[in-house]
């Protein structure tokens, strides 16, 4: 026979268990005796990681003298773009803030002229920053963060953009992105390197 002493430090013993069982995410600890971490089976996505399902398009960075210097992915899901930008090169790029924007044609070629003619420079070809349908205004669609590149020449960026689509982009000329000179430098006006947008 179970005593009435026993079943009520069983029936005491379950709430016990129950809060245990329901606790949050806990983080690990090299304490003894100390509660693990409790894993969850979805783990958070990377910032670099890809959104199932998204239709994506490329563009391979490259300066005036066709070396490589970034890749850039554009995602598209969920009504917006997420852009990851990254080096693959280092030593090419001044460490500094470098100002990048998709523009309006999807020609990246040295010593040319503008769509609309002048002088002569890199990747001028590629046109003014890119404007979406029925945008006018400022930010131009096309803007993005800068490139922070660090002492060693690297540099990632990923920020995303509801600016335009992934038809928008593809649409008559196609479009590129630029990546500028450092801020505060001689360059700073100077398309460095530039990557015609594409699905390849």
């Amino acid at each position: 026979m179970i005593k009435p002493a026993t079943i009520a430090a069983m029936l005491l013993s379950l709430p016990v268990v129950s809060v245990a069982a329901c606790s949050p995410n806990q983080h690990p600890s090299s304490e003894p005796g100390t509660t693990p971490a409790i894993r969850s089976g979805s783990p958070t996505a990377s910032p670099t990681s890809s959104t199932a399902g998204a239709e994506k398009l490329t563009a391979q960075l490259k300066t005036a003298d066709g070396r490589p210097v970034a890749t850039a992915t554009f995602e598209f899901a969920n009504g917006y773009a997420t852009v990851t930008v990254k080096t693959v090169a280092t030593g090419i790029l001044t460490p500094g803030f470098h100002m990048m924007h998709v523009h309006s044609v999807g020609k990246c070629e040295p010593n040319s002229v503008a769509p609309t003619g002048g002088p002569s420079g890199d990747f001028l070809s590629a046109g003014e920053h890119y404007q979406a349908p029925g945008h006018t205004g400022e930010p131009a669609s096309g803007d993005l963060p800068a490139l922070q590149v660090r002492k060693d020449g690297a540099a990632l960026l990923v920020t995303t953009s509801d600016a335009f689509t992934r038809d928008d982009l593809l649409a008559g000329n196609k479009t590129a992105l630029v990546l500028h000179g450092a801020d505060h430098t001689p360059d700073a006006e100077k398309r460095m390197a530039c990557g015609v947008i594409g699905t390849g």
